[in-house]
């Protein structure tokens, strides 16, 4: 029965990190769109961008902790791919559209800000995952050891 609990209170770990991942992106979209059209910055728009694929791995997470099959996790992770690449070709495109017309995005305070608590707070959860083992243990579809 102990490794039922382990494994229970693991799952319910992962949940939680992978909410506040969650909530955490779903705050950055609405400030990261904020600080992108005010400043004019693509690398904004594109931090934000990849803040709602984020929001789509973490769903996918989600799945695995729920016990969802291999063929759904499959799609997600192919779903995640595919709009990893699409973020790729859009910043390629815009950042030759801005170079080429010599456009400068406006200083964002917001921005920098966003950026860097951002920054903490995922290497904190980063830690949060690695510490209690969710990672390796409940959110990877083939067992680990360790």
């Amino acid at each position: 029965m102990g490794n039922l609990d382990r494994r229970a209170g693991l799952t319910r770990s992962g949940f939680l990190l992978e909410g506040i991942t969650l909530g955490w992106n779903v705050v950055g979209i609405i400030i990261l769109a904020i600080a992108a059209v005010a400043a004019g910055s693509v690398a904004l728009a594109g931090f934000g961008l990849d803040s709602l694929i984020e929001i789509g791995a973490s769903t996918v997470v989600i799945w695995e902790l729920s016990g969802s099959n291999e063929q759904r996790q499959r799609v997600g992770m192919r779903l995640i791919a595919n709009a990893f690449l699409l973020l790729a070709v859009y910043l390629a495109v815009q950042s030759t559209v801005v170079i080429f017309l010599g456009f400068h995005a406006h200083p964002s305070k917001l921005g920098i800000i966003w950026t860097g608590a951002t920054a903490v707070v995922m290497f904190l959860l980063a830690a949060g995952r690695h510490e209690s083992g969710v990672r390796c243990r409940t959110g990877c579809s083939r067992p680990r050891g360790r």
